[in-house]
Formats: structure tokens, C-alpha cells, sequence
């Protein structure tokens, strides 16, 4: 299965963060989800754009996806790709992602970024019935 928009591929990393014990930080879970649009954003960093999906939460970790795309043409090389995922979570870290440390890196692999808007819904529309009044 590849994932491929035209000549691009996306490559996806699964990353493990860790909660630190102190409470003295205000837990915040990495995304990109923009809540304006109600989809997920591409941000860049470097020679890459990049989007961040949380899978998991829960007071023992935080599992995000993160999706890479090189932004010239091509295909980024493999041994790239986790030093790369590692550089931006180690940077995030550090500056934004208070009060969570790196715990592991997946391997890389190709994926297809989420692409759906998500809608808020009324509990009408999520039961597919209308509610007796």
C-alpha cells in the first residue's frame, strides 16, 4: 500500500510521549489540528511540512502521528526520516510541549494523512434518528 498524492509520498512516525510526574505543567497534547477549518493543518520546518495527530491520551503517554512531506519533490530518503521526526519532537519539547519527554520512535512508514473534516455534530445527526420531543 502506498500512499502517494501525484509524486509525493508521505512518511508517518508514531512517537510515544511521556507525562513528567511534576504537576507544576499543564499537560498539552501536540497537534496541528486547526479548529477553525475543523481539519488538520500542515506546518513547516525545515525542508519539511509536517502534521501531528493525536491517536492516544491517557495519563501514562500521549501516542501521536506525525506525518511528514518533504517540500521539494521526491521522496524523502528513510534513514532521513527518523532523525528527522526525532529533531522536531526533541525541538518541540524543549519549547512548546512542556511537561512531556520523548519515551520512542516508530519506524517510518508510508501513510496516507487524515484528510476529513470533522464536523460537530448535533446527537440527532450522530444517531442518524430524529429524538422525540
Amino acid at each position: 500500500m502506498s500512499a502517494i498524492r501525484g509524486s509525493q509520498r508521505f512518511e508517518r512516525v508514531t512517537v510515544t510521549l511521556v507525562p513528567l510526574t511534576d504537576d507544576k505543567h499543564v499537560l498539552q497534547v501536540p497537534t496541528t489540528f486547526n479548529s477553525v477549518d475543523r481539519t488538520y493543518g500542515w506546518q513547516k520546518s525545515g525542508a519539511v511540512d509536517y502534521m501531528i495527530v493525536p491517536t492516544r491520551i491517557a495519563n501514562s503517554e500521549v501516542k501521536i502521528d506525525i506525518f511528514l512531506n518533504p517540500q521539494k519533490r521526491g521522496k524523502l530518503p528513510l534513514k532521513d526520516v527518523g532523525r528527522i521526526a526525532e529533531n522536531l519532537v526533541k525541538g518541540k519539547i524543549a519549547t512548546e510541549w512542556k511537561g512531556l519527554r520523548l519515551g520512542g520512535i516508530s519506524k517510518p512508514s508510508v501513510a496516507q494523512p487524515p484528510q476529513k473534516i470533522f464536523r460537530r455534530g448535533t446527537i440527532e445527526e450522530i444517531l442518524g434518528t430524529p429524538l422525540d420531543r
